[in-house]
């Protein structure tokens, strides 16, 4: 994947989500082979050195500089853009730092870039109480330089078909929990394979019943999935044809960690790609149109042409006006 990535962040155009030309940069992941058995919970380490992973960035919450906190993930979209979730920012009003390129949180040096946020804007219509519209973007006080340790995050159009995509990743610093509730080091960032569930599941009696909309992905099984202070951080899956991955989702909540049918809760990333595209002073995507529907129209039933007399034959005609004639003479004598 590296040998055709472009070491920049810095499209000509901010329209990084389904430029075709910059498709080829955005949305890899080299170690995407190495995921197979792979959880956040209880999961597998994504070792220094193995590569970028889509985007992810750690967002920090810094009390005491240099001392930071980890709070929320996040995925860098372009070179000074960054998406996460807007619940990250309730209540908490310290500073804060985005660090990018690092598998460890407290990993420094080469490949590792530091940000601060020049501006936060959190969706108009966030509700906190339910979690509606759990997004924000992160505007950054410097461009970011793309890297084999940088990558930006592919979104997915209104033209991508986001419910036949394959081969779903989440990653994470967050809780690692395993069953029996020994908590696991949070240092090393975890990543995991998972099952999409569909929403109309999602959302039935015995899962998340009521709670699940039009604008939230369902990922997760037992066992497997995100957990506190994975929230903001990305759920990926492959293209179908491509190399690449789209973030089809962000982090939002869950009820407890990796539990059956209960699966963690993301924004759509494809429900609020206008909303995002549009924060980032870039314009809109119009939606696709649906082919029309074939209909079948009731075959019409023409009118009736007007029926024509038989034509009179030529010597009847004659014959007639013969006739005529003789009863005119025959009156005419009697009358005279």
């Amino acid at each position: 994947y590296l040998a055709g990535l472009q070491h920049s962040c810095r499209p000509s155009h901010e329209t990084v989500m389904l430029n075709s030309a910059y498709r080829q940069t955005c949305g890899l992941r080299p170690m995407g082979t190495t995921l197979s058995s792979s959880r956040v919970v209880g999961g597998t380490d994504v070792m220094p050195g193995s590569g970028a992973w889509a985007g992810i960035a750690s967002i920090r919450c810094v009390w005491k500089p240099p001392v930071s906190v980890h709070v929320c993930g996040g995925t860098l979209i372009s070179a000074k853009w960054l998406l996460t979730a807007a619940h990250c920012f309730v209540n908490i009003t310290k500073e804060w730092a985005i660090v990018l390129g690092a598998t460890s949180l407290g990993q420094s040096g080469p490949g590792v870039e530091v940000r601060r946020i020049k501006r936060l804007i959190i969706h108009e219509k966030y509700t906190p109480t339910l979690e509606y519209n759990d997004v924000a973007l992160l505007e950054l006080d410097r461009p970011v330089q793309c890297s084999s340790t940088i990558q930006t995050a592919c979104l997915p159009g209104p033209s991508v078909k986001v419910s036949e995509l394959k081969n779903c990743y989440v990653a994470g610093w967050g809780d690692r929990i395993n069953g029996k509730g020994a908590a696991g080091s949070r240092d090393i960032l975890q990543q995991a394979k998972v099952q999409v569930v569909p929403n109309q599941l999602c959302n039935s009696s015995e899962w998340l019943h009521g709670y699940i909309y039009d604008f939230h992905v369902c990922a997760g099984q037992g066992g497997v999935g995100t957990c506190q202070g994975d929230s903001g951080g990305p759920l990926v899956c492959q293209d179908k044809r491509g190399g690449f991955f789209w973030q089809i989702g962000v982090t939002s909540w869950g009820i407890g960690c990796a539990r059956p049918k209960r699966p963690a809760v993301s924004s759509s990333t494809q429900y609020y790609y206008n909303w995002i595209r549009t924060t980032m002073g870039v314009r809109p995507v119009p939606p696709v149109t649906p082919a029309p529907a074939y209909t079948s129209t009731p075959l019409q039933t023409l009118p009736p042409k007007p029926t024509q007399p038989c034509p009179v034959p030529r010597a009847k005609l004659l014959q007639f006006f013969n006739l005529l004639k003789e009863i005119l003479l025959y009156l005419k004598g009697k009358i005279f």
